[in-house]
C-alpha cells in the first residue's frame, strides 16, 4: 500500500506542476506580445521584465486557481461574488507589480528608487485607478459569471447552447458510463431520507476533480445515479473513461474518515460503460436541456445492473475495451457473451480489476 500511495502522491505532485507550467506558458505567451513595446529600454532589460511578468501573473493565476476550485459557499451567487473579487485582486495586484518593474525599467532605476516610489503612488492615488478597479471588476465578473454557469451546467453545455450546437438532432458516437451508489435502498432506509441525501450531495461532490481530469460531463442524474459521458476522443485517451472510476475511488477513500464521522459509513459504488451512437438534441422551452437517445445507454444501463451478479464493482463492453489501451496495474477480464435483459443479441462484458 505504501509504494501505491507514494505513486498517488507523485501523481498529484505532478499534475500540479503540469498546471503550473500552464500557467506559466500562457502568461509567457502574453508577455511576450508587449515585449515590441519595450524594446525601447533595450533588448535585455525587456526580457527581464517579460521574464518578471510570466513568473508573476502565472504564479498569481496558478494559486488563485487552487483557491478558486476549493470555495464551495452555498449560495451560488456569493461563490460568484468571493470569486470576482479574488480574480480582480490577481490581474491588480500582478498589473502593479509588472507596471512597477516596467517603470523601474524603462528609467533604468532601481525599483525601491523614491522618486519611482512617489510616481507609483501618485498614479494610485488619481481618478483613473477606482475607475479601472472598478471596470476590472465587472470584466472580472462577467468572464467569471460565465464560466461558473458553464461548471454548474456542465464543461461545454452553455456554449453549444449559445452556438445552437444541438438545436437540431444530431448523431454522433459517445462512451456512457453509469455510476451508482451500491445497497442505497437499505442506505436510504438506514440514514432517512435527510441524510441520504446529504450523503448523496458529497459523493457526488467529490466527483468533481476526478470528473474534470478525466475529461467527463454529467449528462444527468438519476436519484443515487450520474449519467457520464465522454466524446470517444476524450474518453479513450489515457483511459479516460475508467480511470475516472478509480480516481473516484481514491478520493472516496481519503474521505473515508469524513463520511464514516458524518454518516457512520463509506459509500461504495458500481459502473457500467459503453460505448456507440447516439442522438443529441436541444429539447424544451420553459426547462430546457440538451439529451441523449439510443440504445447505447439502456446497454449501459444493464451492464451495469450486472455489477452485483458479477460481484465486480466496473464492467464494459467488449466494443468499449477493444478500443482502450489500458496502461498498467489495470487489468482487463472478458466475462464472455452475455445477453442482457431486453436485448436480442448478445454483448461480451469485460471486468476491470482494482489494480
Amino acid at each position: 500500500m505504501a509504494p501505491r500511495g507514494r505513486m498517488r502522491g507523485a501523481d498529484r505532485r505532478g499534475k500540479l506542476l503540469r498546471e503550473y507550467r500552464d500557467h506559466l506558458t500562457v502568461a509567457l505567451l502574453i508577455s511576450l506580445g508587449t515585449l515590441p513595446f519595450l524594446l525601447r529600454s533595450g533588448l535585455w532589460p525587456a526580457l527581464a521584465l517579460s521574464t518578471f511578468a510570466t513568473l508573476v501573473f502565472g504564479s498569481c493565476f496558478f494559486l488563485l486557481n487552487l483557491v478558486r476550485n476549493r470555495i464551495r459557499l452555498s449560495l451560488f451567487s456569493l461563490n460568484l461574488i468571493v470569486q470576482t473579487v479574488l480574480i480582480a485582486l490577481t490581474v491588480f495586484v500582478g498589473a502593479l507589480l509588472t507596471g512597477w518593474a516596467g517603470l523601474a525599467t524603462a528609467a533604468r532605476r532601481s525599483p525601491l528608487d523614491e522618486e519611482l516610489l512617489r510616481t507609483g503612488a501618485g498614479f494610485l492615488t488619481t481618478r483613473v485607478t477606482p475607475l479601472a478597479l472598478a471596470g476590472g471588476i465587472l470584466l472580472a465578473g462577467l468572464v467569471n459569471a460565465y464560466f461558473a454557469i458553464d461548471r454548474k451546467l456542465g464543461p461545454g453545455v452553455l456554449r453549444n447552447w449559445m452556438t445552437g450546437k444541438y438545436y437540431n438532432p444530431k448523431e454522433e458516437e459517445r462512451i456512457f458510463m453509469f455510476l451508482d451508489l451500491r445497497h442505497s435502498t437499505t442506505l436510504a432506509e438506514r440514514l432517512g431520507n435527510v441524510e441520504f441525501s446529504a450523503m448523496v450531495r458529497d459523493f457526488f461532490r467529490d466527483l468533481t476533480d476526478p470528473l474534470l481530469e478525466s475529461r467527463g460531463t454529467v449528462s444527468h442524474y438519476i436519484g443515487d445515479e450520474a449519467v457520464i459521458t465522454w466524446t470517444p476522443k476524450q474518453g479513450i485517451k489515457d483511459s479516460n473513461c475508467v480511470r475516472l472510476f478509480f480516481r473516484m475511488r481514491e478520493v472516496v477513500a481519503a474521505r473515508a474518515g469524513y463520511y464514516t464521522r458524518r454518516y457512520g459509513l463509506v459509500p461504495e459504488f458500481k459502473a457500467g460503460l459503453h460505448i456507440g451512437p447516439v442522438i443529441a438534441t436541444e429539447v424544451g422551452e420553459v426547462k430546457s436541456e440538451i439529451v441523449f437517445h439510443g440504445d447505447v445507454l439502456n446497454t449501459a444501463a444493464r451492464i451495469q445492473s450486472l455489477c452485483a451478479e458479477e460481484g465486480c464493482p466496473l464492467l464494459l463492453s467488449g466494443d468499449l475495451a477493444a478500443r482502450l489501451r489500458l496502461p498498467e496495474p489495470y487489468k482487463a477480464r472478458s466475462l464472455g457473451a452475455r445477453r442482457l435483459k431486453g436485448k436480442a443479441n448478445e454483448l461480451e462484458i469485460v471486468a476491470l480489476d482494482d489494480p
